[in-house]
């Protein structure tokens, strides 16, 4: 890494995060948090942070729980500065359960309020995940997309431990929205762990809520992942889901690993700070000591000018010794006041994952499909004339598209039918907002 890039902590990550309501929902329950390094110290002792939280409850209730979780997990985890990542993470979801707990018991509006929460720290030593419910955090690497998570839900506990629910013999006939874990109404609640996963640059790490993990499917999500920046990637995936159906909240962040970790850089950072702390005065118990042994010898000094002469000896003595002991205790004292750098040992692996793995490579199955959505979608739009998007622009992108699947490049197609769906779907928006603020205005 050259010297010369100080933001190379920060640049060695590429991420981007968005939320959306979704296509029948009134309000949004989800919430997320994206709190990437501010500096290389935090960078070497905490890492990139990322956190979603899908809320339940009423709707203020899951939406004030989730908000807690995404503000909660972040600050906990930022000031247990003593703790190695992993357990700082696990820690940080704990106290946030706690925080929701006590607040759903003091307000009965927000009585048995909960949420899911994926936290994922990205750190010098590899990626560490908290999990808990059924959002979920895949890795895309090598044209294969990983589930890093297991979903704490009805259906997943009886597919993996089948004897423990032996009532039940079909998955098909169990509701999907019954999770079994979940920060706030647990009682004992565990926090699975995951890691520290080894880091290559190229991964692309994603995290959401099950209103996207619902509509679209995993090798959907990996191919995204895997050909698209992470704004790009984030944008398409909402859509998706929303033109699926949009039944729920979708809230997706993803992170791509630009380049590893520059140790050299890191261990840079370590010398400067064993350099500040060796030019440091002493402090603290030095200090005390030194006024202690000051006080010592003032007291002495005046004790043996009112002490009766033939005391006066021995006490001058005594109070000497008393002295030089002090000095002795004050400068060893001042040396171990210095706090001595930590050293990271080699973390402890935490987990069992990955749950799931699916093909991310570009496939014919994708791109049909996403050339079907294109055609619905231009449909509904050509029939209403308050959309006036370039058709121009449209119809040269959706012919490339044809011209690439025909000759199997189903990576060119899947790009220029997402690009398609993609600018009609911010057509759409744009004439959302008008209007709203059309009706807000009339209304005013």
């Amino acid at each position: 890494m050259n010297d010369k890039n100080e933001n190379w902590w920060r640049d060695s990550l590429e991420y981007s995060a968005r939320t959306d309501v979704g296509m029948r929902r009134q309000n949004n329950q989800d919430s997320y948090c994206a709190s990437p390094a501010s500096t290389p110290r935090l960078y070497r002792s905490r890492g990139h942070l990322f956190v979603v939280a899908d809320g339940m409850g009423a709707h203020a209730a899951g939406e004030l729980a989730s908000k807690l979780a995404a503000t909660c997990v972040p600050q906990s985890y930022l000031k247990r500065t003593d703790q190695a990542p992993g357990d700082a993470l696990r820690d940080a979801v704990l106290d946030a359960h706690e925080t929701i707990k006590k607040r759903g018991a003091s307000d009965p509006a927000f009585h048995d309020m909960g949420t899911t929460c994926d936290a994922l720290a990205i750190t010098p030593e590899g990626a560490f995940i908290g999990h808990v419910g059924d959002s979920r955090v895949y890795r895309a690497r090598d044209r294969v997309v990983e589930q890093l998570t297991f979903d704490h839900s009805l259906v997943w506990e009886m597919k993996f431990y089948p004897t423990s629910h032996s009532a039940f013999r079909q998955l098909d006939h169990i509701p999907k929205n019954i999770i079994t874990r979940s920060l706030g109404p647990t009682e004992d609640l565990k926090v699975d762990l995951e890691g520290p996963l080894e880091l290559r640059p190229r991964d692309v790490f994603l995290l959401c809520s099950d209103g996207l993990s619902g509509k679209v499917k995993d090798e959907e999500i990996g191919q995204v992942m895997e050909l698209f920046s992470p704004n790009d990637a984030t944008e398409t995936l909402v859509n998706l889901a929303n033109l699926r159906g949009g039944p729920d909240n979708i809230t997706v962040v993803v992170a791509r690993v630009k380049s590893r970790p520059d140790m050299e850089a890191l261990e840079r950072e370590r010398s400067k700070k064993d350099r500040a702390y060796s030019k440091r005065p002493p402090l603290k118990r030095g200090v005390i000591l030194g006024i202690a042994a000051a006080l010592i010898f003032a007291l002495a000094d005046v004790l043996c000018l009112v002490a009766d002469v033939k005391f006066r000896g021995a006490l001058c003595a005594g109070f000497t010794l008393a002295l030089v002991a002090s000095v002795v205790v004050a400068a060893l004292g001042a040396r171990k006041s210095r706090p001595t750098p930590k050293r990271d040992a080699e973390p402890e692996q935490r987990g069992a994952g990955p749950y799931a793995r699916a093909s991310a490579a570009p496939s014919e199955e994708f791109a049909r499909e996403l050339a079907k959505l294109c055609d619905e979608l231009c449909g509904a739009l050509l029939d209403n004339p308050n959309y006036e998007p370039d058709w121009d622009g449209v119809d040269r992108a959706r012919s490339q598209a044809r011209t690439a699947l025909e000759s199997k490049d189903y990576a060119r197609a899947i790009r220029a039918n997402v690009g398609v769906v993609n600018y009609l779907m911010r057509e759409v928006r744009k004439y959302a907002e008008k209007a709203r603020k059309t009706k807000r205005h009339e209304l005013a």
